[in-house]
This record gives structure tokens, C-alpha cells and sequence, in this order.
């Protein structure tokens, strides 16, 4: 083994493990032999550490668990002096010891993939080691084991399927609580990437727009008379094309980053609303906001044009949970009508002032400040979205109220052949 600082660190968490879990025993006989629920712990630990020695394992344990045993007993048996005690269960030594030998020998973590063999195999190494502890606690204590043999061997058989199982339950939730990781971390990835691209979207919009302005630039140049006005032009218009060069050298670089993103893969509609619906849950949770999240997807199709659609959904979703100031519902539904693929994102939030529907997805509009310094938010959500659904998607988009007013609903209209892959 390796001694580097991961590796000591496991080394003394499994002994606290073992050693903690030695006290959840039954003594068949009236004595200090024990049959404890450390030995579980000790095959979990084993198969699960595999870069830890299983001698060196076994040799710690055999120390530290008399010890603590002895320790435990000194504390509530002030007769008995706690050396006295350490070498009443110092026997047990003889079975961790004879554990691990076999343990090893018999190439236990190798078993795995056949649970008969498996736990065959544990059974005669836990049997044999506890049967060895016995014979020296006869030797030393000249006592009679009678039927306990049988005991043991029975009792070994049952502590065998137990640390099967328990054993498969431990990999059962550590491979749950990290796939929980892997999907947290994949919606994050998701998410961030929906946002750059959209940003690198308005990015190349604004290389377009900053080339129109020099065009004009550079015309109004040439129609000036020699002069300071026609000089200041020219500088106006090399000025302008510096800015451009800059944008494009962003373009190109954030285009570089995420060429190593792209996997070309396909995304469903109700894969989109279950990654969604995940991370704004968690969002409304940490915000203390009781909102009910109701996501619908009538006709579920395959995209490729995931990024865009989730930038679009996020931009919405995240204005109509700021329109809930405790408790409120949003609603997102999706379904086909013929050449045309609906989104719908509504919520029941404090809505828009009838007369800014016509300011409401111009740049800059905005309702929203921040609390701690007043300043007043960007405006460019909505705007993003409307760029998106008509430019990139030559789509449409519309917002309106519904049950008296009570609700706000924004309403995406794209054609089907914008987004469709393949039916699901």
C-alpha cells in the first residue's frame, strides 16, 4: 500500500467503523466470546477499501477492538483494572488474525461476481476464525464449548447472508448518491452550456449589427467633405472594425471550447422537462418559496436543438418564479398541432402591467431590481428569447393572460421541421 494521506485516512475510518460496530454482538456462552456485527463491517470494508492491505486491516483491528472493549468495560467495571480486562478479550486477536489469512488465501474479493461462492467462502472463514478464538478461550480458561460449535457455525451462516446484503445495500446507495452527483452535475453542464450559447447567439448578432455600423460609418466617410467631420469618420470606422475583429477572435474562441462539448446526441422534450423540473425545484427549495412546478409534454419528440430550447424554457421559467414572491404555481406544456411544436410556460405570479406589453420583450425593459443595491436588472431575458424563437427558430412568440387575469402566459409557436429528429 501506498502510504499517502487518502489511504491513512481510509485506514482509520474503517478501523473506527469496525471497531464502533464490535458492540452489536451476542454471546452464546456465559462468557467474554462474542459474535459480533464488526466482522460485517470488516468484509464491507475489506471489498470496498481494495487498495487497503487486508493484513494490515485485520492486524490494527485485532489490536484496537480489545482495547476498546476493555476500555468500555473499565469505565462502568471500576473493580477490574483495565490491563486485566485489555487480556480477558485479548483472544479475539487470534480470530482477525486467522480472518485475514483466509480472507486473503482464499482471494475473498475476487468472489464477487458469484454470490454462492462468495458466501460459501465467508461462511468457512468466519466459522474457522471463530472456532479458533474458541479453542484458545478453551485452552486458556479450561472451560467446555459443548454445542456451541454448532452455534457458531449456524450463527456464521446467518452473519454471512446478512453481510451480503448488507454489503450490496452500501453499493446500492453509494452508487445511487453518485449517480444523484453525475445527474446534478450533467443539469449544471446542460444549463451553463444553454446560456453561453445563447450569449454567443447575441455575440454574432452584434458582430452583424457592429458591421452594418461601419458600413455606414465608412459611407458617411466618403460622403463627407475633406475635413475634421470626415476624419473623425475614418477613425469612427476603424475604431468600429477593431471592436469587430475582438468580437470575432471571442466567437471564434468560445466556438474552440465548446467544439469539445458537442457530442451531436439527441434530447427528448420530457428529458428537457425532467432537467428542468429537477433544478427548479431545487431552486425554489433554496429560496424557501412554495411554488408547485407542473411540467406536460403531450407529443414527446427528439431534438437535436436541446441548448436553444432549454436557453428559451430557463429564460422563461426563471421570469415567472421571480413573479412569485411565496407561493404560487408555474405550468410548462408542450404538444404538436400539425407544422407547429408548442411551448407553454405559465404562472400565477404578480404578472405585467397591460400597458408594457408592447415594451416587454424590448432590451433593456425590466421590473426587476436588487434588493441589497437597487440596481435594476438588465433586461435582456426576454429579449434573448424572443431573438432566439424568431431568428434562430423562425418562430413565433406571444404573451397574454388568462382566468381573469390571474395567470400569465407565454405562448412559443415553432415549426416542427426547426426541431424534429426522430419520433420517440
Amino acid at each position: 500500500m501506498e502510504w499517502n494521506r487518502k489511504n491513512v485516512e481510509n485506514l482509520i475510518l474503517v478501523t473506527m467503523i469496525i471497531t464502533f460496530s464490535g458492540q452489536i454482538y451476542l454471546s452464546p456462552l456465559p462468557s467474554v466470546f462474542r459474535l459480533s456485527m464488526a466482522v460485517a463491517a470488516l468484509t464491507v470494508t475489506l471489498i470496498h477499501f481494495q487498495k487497503l492491505p487486508v493484513m494490515l486491516v485485520c492486524g490494527t483491528i485485532a489490536f484496537t477492538i480489545p482495547l476498546f472493549r476493555a476500555f468500555v468495560d473499565y469505565m462502568s467495571i471500576s473493580s477490574v483494572g483495565f490491563i486485566q480486562l485489555f487480556w480477558i478479550y485479548a483472544p479475539v486477536a487470534i480470530y482477525y488474525f486467522s480472518y485475514g489469512i483466509l480472507f486473503e488465501f482464499l482471494q475473498i474479493r475476487k468472489k464477487l461476481q458469484s454470490p454462492m461462492l462468495f458466501m460459501f467462502s465467508l461462511w468457512f472463514v468466519d466459522s474457522f476464525s471463530n472456532l479458533m478464538e474458541l479453542s484458545l478461550r478453551q485452552l486458556l480458561n479450561r472451560t467446555e464449548i459443548g454445542d456451541t460449535i454448532l452455534q457458531i457455525i449456524v450463527i456464521g451462516m446467518v452473519r454471512t447472508v446478512l453481510t451480503y446484503f448488507l454489503y450490496n445495500t452500501t453499493i446500492y446507495y453509494i452508487e445511487r448518491y453518485d449517480r444523484s452527483l453525475k445527474e446534478k452535475k450533467y443539469r449544471e453542464t446542460l444549463l451553463f452550456l444553454s446560456r453561453l450559447k445563447s450569449e454567443l447567439f447575441f455575440i454574432r448578432k452584434s458582430i452583424t449589427d457592429i458591421e452594418e455600423a461601419m458600413k455606414e460609418s465608412y459611407s458617411l466617410y466618403r460622403q463627407l467633405e475633406p475635413g475634421v467631420f470626415k476624419e473623425q469618420a475614418l477613425s469612427v470606422t476603424k475604431n468600429i472594425h477593431e471592436i469587430k475583429k475582438d468580437y470575432a477572435r471571442v466567437v471564434e474562441g468560445i466556438e474552440k471550447t465548446l467544439a469539445g462539448e458537442e457530442d451531436f446526441s439527441l434530447m427528448s422534450i420530457r428529458e428537457i422537462f425532467e432537467l428542468l423540473k429537477e433544478n427548479y425545484i431545487s431552486l425554489a427549495d433554496s429560496k424557501n418559496l412554495e411554488i408547485r412546478f407542473v411540467f406536460q409534454c403531450r407529443t414527446n419528440i427528439m431534438t437535436s436543438e436541446y441548448y436553444p430550447l432549454v436557453s428559451i424554457l430557463n429564460n422563461l421559467i426563471i421570469n415567472a418564479l421571480e413573479a412569485i414572491e411565496e407561493d404560487g404555481a408555474i405550468v410548462v406544456k408542450s404538444y404538436q398541432d400539425k407544422d407547429y411544436y408548442h411551448f407553454q410556460v405559465m404562472d400565477n405570479g404578480k404578472g405585467f402591467d397591460p400597458k408594457d406589453l408592447e415594451l416587454l420583450f424590448l432590451p433593456g425593459y425590466s421590473t426587476k431590481y436588487d434588493e441589497v443595491t437597487g440596481k435594476m436588472s438588465t433586461g435582456i431575458g426576454l429579449s434573448h428569447v424572443k431573438e432566439i424563437v424568431e431568428n434562430h427558430f423562425s418562430g413565433i412568440i406571444q404573451v397574454d393572460t388568462l382566468h381573469q387575469k390571474k395567470w400569465t402566459r407565454f405562448w412559443i409557436q415553432i415549426p416542427v421541421k426547426r426541431i424534429w429528429e426522430v419520433a420517440s
